[in-house]
């Protein structure tokens, strides 16, 4: 086969192509290689200055847990010290801390219920102010935790008493032919003709006397017997009556109740069932 110059030409243009590209892909494998040896000796450098920082970060945290164990073991005594100035015991405490939240949600219950059933569970009131009272002899309630939550609820307990009414009514309009005996005999009422007293006592300043009264007048209709009230039952007389704990508890003091009474009552020996009288604060 002969071959051309132009042929020959192309060949050794080839053969030089082919070594020129052999050469640049030789040359590329060191370059990578080199490239990789740098990253790897990079790489090989940051894990030891990260198992470095780990060394000296687990040191530092060795230390801090010892400096926490003993500020541990001095709040502990601390502690220990503070219990025994309370006569009491952590579980003391954390027993006052439940006493505390429990009342604190039984007033939070309450303060959702209207005026008229606040009236009506008032002795709940008056027991939750007994119980907090209580609760302020311990000396558990020196601690800061303590004087917080117990001012917090005096306030809340405030703002409950407040809603409390001092008595509910329903109205009454008198009709013709109406007098105090039937009114109070009407099963809407109190369905007793006996205590037409009571109304007369609520209305006073508007009934001048108890068999005179005039159609369209309008009176209340106590349906409860106020914080400061007593209403006197059958049988009660003054002396029984200021002996009471919840009115006077001292049955010496029954001067100071017909003192207090002395516009529904004439004669100190003389009282009558359903007379709703004044208890004057002590």
């Amino acid at each position: 086969m002969k071959v051309t110059g132009k042929a020959l030409i192309l060949l050794l243009a080839l053969s030089v192509l082919m070594l020129a590209v052999t050469g640049y892909a030789q040359e590329e494998r060191k370059i990578k290689k080199a490239d990789y040896k740098l990253q790897l000796a990079d790489w090989q450098g940051r894990d030891a200055a990260a198992n470095e920082k780990v060394v000296t970060l687990e040191t530092e945290i060795a230390t801090l847990k010892k400096d926490l164990d003993t500020t541990q073991g001095s709040v502990d005594a601390t502690w220990s010290q503070i219990y025994t100035a309370l006569g009491a015991t952590a579980s003391d405490v954390d027993a006052y801390r439940q006493n505390l939240n429990t009342v604190d949600g039984n007033i939070d219950g309450l303060a959702v219920l209207s005026p008229e059933d606040l009236f009506r569970r008032s002795e709940e009131v008056d027991a939750l102010c007994a119980e907090i009272a209580k609760l302020k002899e311990s000396k558990i309630s020196n601690l800061t935790e303590m004087e917080n939550k117990l001012a917090e609820l005096d306030g809340k307990l405030a703002a409950l008493k407040a809603k409390v009414p001092a008595n509910i009514f329903d109205q009454y309009t008198v009709v013709e032919g109406d007098y105090l005996w039937k009114i109070s005999k009407n099963e809407d009422i109190y369905g007793d003709p006996f205590q037409w007293i009571r109304i007369y006592n609520v209305n006073k300043d508007q009934i001048k006397d108890p068999d005179l009264i005039y159609k369209e007048q309008v009176f209340n209709i106590a349906r409860g017997v106020a914080r400061n009230e007593h209403l006197v039952a059958k049988g009660e007389f003054l002396y029984s009556i200021a002996g009471m704990a919840k009115v006077l508890g001292d049955p010496t003091k029954w001067t100071t109740l017909f003192e207090a009474n002395k516009d529904i009552i004439t004669d100190p020996n003389l009282i009558y069932p359903y007379q709703v009288l004044t208890v004057p604060k002590q």
